[in-house]
C-alpha cells in the first residue's frame, strides 16, 4: 500500500496478464519507478477464466514472433524463480475437412514452417492414436504441431507479477482508477479513491474496462466486450493429460485436456456482445442476459462438434465458464498511442489471444513506452486504423461480435 501519493515514471492500469507482462518488461528494461493499479485482485478477472492456448501458428510472421516471446518469457521466469508455471506442452492437432478450411490450414502450415515451427502431417489413423476420442471424416487433413502448449492464465500472470515485483514494481490492489488526469493534450496521472498519482506515462491495460477509462480523455478504443465461453466435461478415462489439444475450424471449436476431463470452447454464429457502459463492476457471479448458461450456444454447435467428438452427446457437462474477451472488428489487437494525446498508451482488443500474446505485447508496449522502436510490428494494431468510431454504436458492436464468431483458429 502506498504511504503517500507519489510520482511514478510509469503507471500500468490492470494486473491481468497484459498489464503484468508490460510491467515485467518495463522493469527488465530498468524503466524507473513503476506502479500497477488494479481495481480487484491481480489476475482475478478475465485472465483467470482463459483457456490459455499457446498456439504458435498464426496468420502472420509478426504474430508468431509475439507468441514465441511468450514462450521465452515463461522459460525466463521459470529459470529466475526456480518454479514451474505449469505449462502443458503436448502439442496440438489441427484438422480440416471442408475445402475452404483445408486451404486455410495449408497456408497456416506454410507460414509456420517458414518461421521454423515444427509441423507434421498426419493420416487419420496416426491422429486417432494420439487422440483416441477424436473422429475424423475420410477426406480430412490433419497437422500436428508438437511444440504447442497451454497454460493457466492466472499462473502466467502471477509469474510476470512475481518477477516484476522482485525487480521493484509496486502493486496497488483493490483500487479502482476513477479518472485519468489530463492537462491539455497530456495525461499526467490517475485519480484513485483518496487522491491522485502522477506519472509521465499511463498505460491502459484494463481489459474490457480499458475503453471506459480511455473515454474519460476523449479516446475511443476500437474494441467491444464479447462473451467468451467454454464447457468442462466430467472425468473420463479416454481423456489423458498428455494428449495434444485439438483445433476444429469447421466446428468453430477447440478442445484440450482439463485434469481428467475435457475442456471445449465453441464460437456461436452470432456472439453475445455487451456495450461498454453496461459492464459489471466485477466478473464474479456475472451472467449474460442472453443465453445465461450457454445452452443455446451448445445446442447450436453440437451437430458439427459431435461429428468429431461423438462422446459429447452422452458425457456429463460438469462446468460452464463464461467471461469477456475484447474483440476488434478485424480480429487484430488495439495497441499503442492515441493520436493527439501524449503520455498515454493502450493495450487491449486481444481477441481471445491475450495469454498467448502476452509476452510479445508486454515487450512491445514497454519498448514503445520508453520511446524505442518495438521489436514487433504494431502497425496492424494501431488504435486509429478504423478512423472515428463510437464504441457503443450497435453496428460497431455487431462487427466486433462477428469477429469472434468468424474466428476459426485457436
Amino acid at each position: 500500500m502506498l504511504k503517500k501519493m507519489e510520482n511514478y515514471d510509469f503507471i500500468v492500469i490492470g494486473a491481468g496478464v497484459t498489464g503484468t507482462a508490460i510491467a515485467y518488461n518495463l522493469a527488465k528494461m530498468s524503466a524507473g519507478k513503476i506502479l500497477i493499479v488494479e481495481r480487484q485482485s491481480a489476475a482475478q478477472a478475465n485472465t483467470s477464466l482463459a483457456a490459455g492456448l499457446l498456439t504458435l501458428s498464426r496468420k502472420t510472421s509478426s504474430l508468431i514472433k509475439m507468441v514465441k516471446e511468450t514462450y521465452h518469457a515463461i522459460s525466463e521466469i521459470q529459470d529466475m524463480s526456480g518454479l514451474s508455471l505449469g505449462m502443458h506442452q503436448h502439442g496440438s492437432l489441427y484438422s480440416a475437412n471442408l475445402p475452404e478450411r483445408q486451404k486455410e490450414l495449408v497456408e497456416l502450415v506454410r507460414i509456420a514452417v517458414q518461421e521454423n515451427i515444427e509441423v507434421e502431417w498426419l493420416d487419420i489413423s496416426s491422429a486417432k492414436r494420439m487422440v483416441p476420442w477424436l473422429e475424423l471424416p475420410e477426406n480430412s487433413i490433419t497437422a500436428y504441431m508438437p511444440d504447442d502448449a497451454y497454460i493457466d492464465g492466472y499462473s502466467l500472470a502471477g509469474g510476470y507479477l512475481k518477477e516484476a515485483r522482485t525487480l521493484g514494481v509496486e502493486l496497488l490492489e483493490s483500487t479502482p482508477v476513477i479518472h485519468l488526469d489530463r492537462k491539455l493534450n497530456q495525461v499526467t496521472g490517475v485519480e484513485i479513491p483518496g487522491g491522485h498519482i502522477s506519472s509521465g506515462m499511463v498505460i491502459d491495460a484494463a481489459g474490457v474496462w480499458a475503453g471506459l477509462l480511455a473515454r474519460d480523455i476523449g479516446a475511443a478504443l476500437p474494441m467491444a466486450p464479447v462473451r467468451s465461453q467454454y464447457w468442462i466435461t466430467s472425468d473420463n478415462p479416454n481423456f489423458k493429460k498428455d494428449q495434444p489439444f485439438v483445433i476444429l475450424p469447421e466446428a468453430r471449436a477447440y478442445l484440450r485436456p482439463e485434469s481428467s476431463g475435457m475442456l471445449f470452447g465453441l464460437r456461436e454464429k452470432e456472439s453475445v456482445v455487451v456495450a461498454p457502459e453496461h459492464l459489471p463492476e466485477k466478473m464474479s457471479g456475472y451472467r449474460f442476459k442472453q443465453d445465461q448458461y450457454g445452452w443455446d450456444s451448445l445446442l447450436e454447435g453440437l451437430p458439427v462438434l459431435s461429428k468429431y467428438f461423438p462422446m459429447v452427446e452422452n458425457i456429463e457437462i460438469a462446468n460452464y465458464i463464461s467471461g469477456f474477451s475484447t474483440y476488434t472488428p478485424d480480429g487484430m489487437f488495439a495497441l499503442g498511442e492515441v493520436p493527439s494525446i501524449e503520455g498515454f498508451l493502450a493495450a487491449t482488443g486481444c481477441c481471445g489471444s491475450g495469454i498467448a500474446m502476452s509476452g510479445g505485447i508486454g515487450r512491445a508496449m514497454a519498448e514503445l513506452a520508453l520511446g524505442k522502436i518495438p521489436s514487433f510490428d504494431l502497425h496492424p494494431h494501431r488504435i486509429d486504423r478504423f478512423g472515428q468510431i463510437d464504441p457503443s454504436n450497435i453496428q460497431f458492436l455487431h462487427r466486433c461480435a462477428m469477429a469472434r464468431s468468424g474466428k476459426v483458429s485457436g
